[in-house]
């Protein structure tokens, strides 16, 4: 299953636009490995867990943010806290943790969450120092960010909304729920 992962993870492609506020997400948190309390589930590549409200990003953020979690600045590659709750404007943003995994010379980082006929489609970005090359490891990583509301379906859509990401073949093993997944 990890090898699998890891070759879907080379399908994606190294490189891509920069930038954690790139396409009209803001990243505020990338953190090692999945959520603890997470199962994922067989056969799924990715979970988009969304918060629509303040209380609930609460919680996402506790149980997904340690508090030892240094400070970073610029692109989200680093493990590190990139901004806060108090940066979200819950009348017209929701929060979501995008869990993954990503190569580990190819760091990872959603960089949009768009609606697009009928598709939820997340852009996940690559970065490669070894010339455009990922290896083929595969790094579990998690990662909040706030996106638009009219990127979102509403909360009662969110189990029928299909997923992809976006210039790959991956979708029907990303599972999209509220927070927390169940």
């Amino acid at each position: 299953m990890v090898t699998a992962l890891a070759g879907l993870l080379a399908v994606t492609g190294c490189g891509g636009s920069p930038g954690g506020a790139a396409g009209g997400v803001q990243t505020l948190a990338k953190v090692d490995g999945h959520r603890a309390e997470m199962a994922m589930p067989p056969n799924t590549f990715a979970v988009l867990e969304v918060a629509y409200d303040a209380d609930t990003a609460q919680r996402m953020w506790q149980d997904n943010v340690p508090a030892d979690l240094p400070t970073q600045d610029g692109e989200p590659r680093d493990a590190g806290r990139y901004g806060d709750l108090s940066d979200v404007d819950f009348s017209r943003e929701a929060v979501a943790v995008w869990s993954s995994g990503e190569s580990g010379s190819c760091p990872a980082r959603v960089s949009d969450v768009e609606l697009d006929s009928g598709y939820l489609v997340v852009t996940e970005d690559d970065d490669s120092d070894i010339g455009g090359a990922c290896t083929a490891d595969y790094n579990s990583y998690r990662v909040l960010v706030v996106v638009d509301r009219a990127d979102l379906p509403e909360p009662d859509a969110l189990a029928t909304t299909g997923v992809r990401i976006k210039d790959t073949s991956i979708g029907s093993q990303v599972l999209l729920s509220l927070y927390p997944v169940s």
